[in-house]
């Protein structure tokens, strides 16, 4: 019996597909979020596309379409602290006010931003993700397994993809979208089908 953690590192995957049902619509709305509209600009239609064929200028509109909507996700956090019950953290202010006082630091103007755990990349997130894998190898034992899964852009579904002179750096959405099929597909493998075994307990981490 086996207690392997599972750790593959490949290209960052999104979700830039669009589903609406109306028979599943619970209420009327009239807008969408700036992740949805991006997903909706991002996803592949019939006919020629001028966005998907701009080579290193859509590399560009990615990024720069990633960079609002952090930001603006950001700003979110920002104004919403109280929502967040940002009150259970003025403990930590007021021991670093009183620290600086101690030693006659100046501390300037304190403004406390916290960033919660659903933020992908913070403080919150980070600490609570290391202290779920603890609680795993403290319950399970010690991996057995580590395995690292590479995305390849020259994987056959990613060049059969391409249009014209496009190349694979062209392409970032194809790369993702291939990327994570093929990781559902070795994790079903792993996990299911129990190709090494039995497994009791896994932990993956995506990183672009």
């Amino acid at each position: 019996m086996t207690y392997p953690l599972l750790f593959p590192r490949g290209e960052c995957s999104w979700n830039t597909g669009m589903e609406h049902v109306e028979e599943k619509r619970t209420a009327k709305r009239t807008r969408v979020t700036q992740l949805q509209y991006y997903a909706y600009r991002l996803s592949q239609r019939n006919g020629f596309s001028i966005l998907h064929n701009s080579g290193k200028l859509f590399q560009q509109y990615i990024v720069d379409a990633y960079v609002k909507t952090e930001g603006s996700h950001l700003h979110f956090l920002r104004q919403n602290q109280e929502d967040l019950r940002i009150e259970l953290y003025w403990g930590l202010l007021d021991a670093l006010e009183c620290r600086a006082h101690n030693e006659n630091i100046c501390t300037g103007n304190t403004i406390l931003i916290i960033l919660p755990s659903s933020f992908q990349g913070s403080p919150c997130h980070m600490q609570q993700n290391y202290q779920d894998a603890i609680a795993m190898v403290r319950k399970f034992g010690k991996p057995d397994l580590f395995l690292t899964f590479t995305c390849n852009p020259s994987w056959s579904e990613i060049l059969n993809t391409m249009e014209g002179v496009q190349r694979p750096e062209d392409r970032p959405d194809i790369i993702v979208r291939v990327f994570n099929m093929k990781l559902k597909e070795l994790l079903e493998d792993i996990c299911k089908h129990g190709i090494f075994g039995t497994v009791l307990a896994y932990i993956y981490v995506i990183e672009f």
